[in-house]
């Protein structure tokens, strides 16, 4: 039941781009997430707001592919 208020807090919108990055000591995972739209940015009265992004870093593959997982 913590997991899912745990992932609720992490999501800021619905995820639109994943990137992963081999560095030095391991992977580098960037996602970015677009907001969602208020009424008046959907009337186009206001523009709408950048998404947010998150960078997670993992030294192996099978933690690079759990976090992988919990993001999706």
């Amino acid at each position: 039941m913590a997991d899912k208020k745990d992932e609720k807090k992490e999501k800021a919108g619905e995820l639109c781009h994943i990137s992963i990055c081999v560095a030095e000591n391991g992977y580098k995972i960037c996602c970015s997430y677009s907001p969602e739209s208020t009424l008046s940015q959907r009337a186009g009265w206001v523009p709408c707001m950048p998404g947010e992004s998150k960078d997670y870093v993992e030294k192996t593959k099978s933690a690079l592919l759990k976090t992988l997982a919990n993001i999706l």
